[in-house]
């Protein structure tokens, strides 16, 4: 009954229900744009690192990557992986993401930032002065008493170069540490202004490439670095292999072994999930094949996270990314993807509201006649419990009371035939008023009269007169 009086909605509420969606509409558009952001912004802000450094390199491909898609990836150069970690909790900085070496310390589960996996080996490279193999170094104490550049502050490579120095009992006073930007150190390496250099990087790095190949340096093989591992967990022993560099002429003419941290990419919790896909698309784009120090399909991964991890990367790595960026273009799957994440729990709501939408309709219309049925019975059971003219006469006016009331109800068109049966239902009540009215109206009349005609005579018969208006009353 109730979806056949939905149909038979009138053209007003028609209209209110239009203007009713209207609304919804307009609230879950405010919803979307307020909280659950369906587009993403067309820039992101990334902390790199020194120029020409490993760092920068990276953040150009994640650049070029991600402006295929419409996205402008600003980057900003920094001292290294400390700074770029403190640009990242500052909430008063725009930075969104950075570069953070695994070896830098860990990020607290109440920081406003994640981690989206390691992506690649940066390798601790050692480059020293020697000509000959008498002046071969394989260990971190024949360091001491040099000159050593350990990278500018702020950098990853000196926290970690002194924790690693001091280990090493290399930290004396006879030990000359120097806080060098990498060009500078090379510069000064070159020159014979300083004896060692220490920086982290990637083996396509310019400076380390330019290194590995100048007469003169050579680079140090760490033959207790398994050792260094169990010291610092958060290092790995990785083989640079012989021949890698060049295998006609067998350069490396043996493996080197190297301390080497992960670089992790980290971006702030509250950046939006669109452009954590496409920082994660772009990552196993660059880092899946194989490079010096690692094989093909090692990165980018969740292996050796201290730190937390995000979400979206746990599902990105276990399943792969949302088929709509597939089959759809980025901004309509972004749109898609984000507006789902409102329409379902609202479509758990709205479904049921609709579904009793005929209930409510009924409801509405009914309970504005159902109170004068209540008015109605009550007055039927009082005009059978109590009937004297007097009351009759309070019922008739109460019943016009109800019956005027009833006539000014505004209901739906699918409602009129339950609002005539009320107003039979007065009628019958009325007829039912109307038929003892007339035997009490009559008997009332006749007593009337027979008092009137007692008066007339006078107190002549007086006793047979009472006797005869009892009679009459009764």
């Amino acid at each position: 009954m109730g979806h056949l009086k939905v149909r038979e909605l009138t053209l007003r509420t028609y209209l209110v229900v239009i203007l009713a969606i209207l609304l919804i509409l307009i609230v879950i558009s405010w919803i979307s744009y307020r909280f659950v952001k369906p587009f993403p912004p067309k820039t992101l802000i990334m902390a790199t690192g020194m120029e020409g450094g490993s760092y920068a390199a990276f953040g150009e491909h994640y650049k070029r990557l991600l402006a295929q898609n419409g996205i402008h990836v600003v980057l900003r150069p920094t001292s290294g992986a400390i700074e770029n970690l403190s640009l990242l909790e500052d909430k008063s900085q725009r930075v969104e993401a950075g570069f953070v070496q695994s070896t830098v310390g860990g990020i607290e589960e109440t920081s406003n930032v994640v981690s989206l996996g390691s992506l690649a080996y940066t390798p601790l490279w050692i480059f020293y002065k020697g000509n000959d193999t008498n002046d071969t170094y394989d260990d971190l104490s024949q360091l001491q008493g040099k000159r050593i550049a350990i990278g500018p502050d702020g950098s990853g490579v000196k926290k970690f170069s002194l924790e690693l120095l001091k280990v090493s009992s290399v930290d004396s006073p006879s030990t000359e540490l120097l806080e060098l930007p990498h060009p500078e150190a090379k510069q000064a390496l070159l020159e014979g202004k300083v004896d060692a250099i220490m920086a982290f990087g990637s083996p396509d790095n310019q400076l380390i490439q330019e290194l590995l190949n100048t007469k003169g340096t050579k680079l140090m093989s760490l033959n207790q670095a398994e050792a260094y591992t169990r010291r610092f967990p958060d290092l790995a022993s990785v083989v640079l292999p012989k021949g890698i560099i060049d295998p006609g002429t067998r350069h490396p003419s043996s493996d080197v072994h190297l301390l080497s941290p992960t670089t992790n990419l980290i971006v702030r919790k509250d950046l939006h999930p669109a452009l954590v896909y496409l920082l994660l698309k772009a990552s196993v784009e660059i880092y899946s094949g194989a490079s010096w120090v690692n094989k093909a399909g090692e990165f980018p991964s969740l292996a050796k996270q201290d730190d937390p991890i995000s979400e979206q990367a746990q599902r990105f790595y276990r399943s792969g990314g949302s088929w709509l960026y597939a089959y759809l273009p980025f901004w309509v799957a972004t749109f898609v993807e984000r507006m789902t994440l409102v329409l379902i729990p609202l479509g758990m709501i709205i479904l049921p509201l609709m579904g009793m939408m005929p209930w409510v309709y009924t409801w509405r219309n009914r309970s504005k006649y159902y109170p004068w049925y209540h008015e109605l019975r009550k007055l039927e059971m009082e005009i059978l419990e109590n009937q004297t003219v007097e009351t009759i006469e309070a019922y008739g006016a109460r019943l016009d009371h109800i019956e005027n009331a009833v006539s000014r109800i505004h209901t739906s068109v699918a409602f009129y035939d339950e609002l005539f049966i009320l107003k039979e239902h007065i009628q019958i009540v009325r007829l039912k008023l109307n038929s003892l009215f007339r035997p009490l109206r009559r008997k009332t009349d006749d007593l009337a009269s027979e008092k009137r005609r007692v008066n007339e005579r006078g107190p002549r018969n007086q006793g047979e007169d009472v006797e005869v208006v009892r009679s009459v009353e009764k």
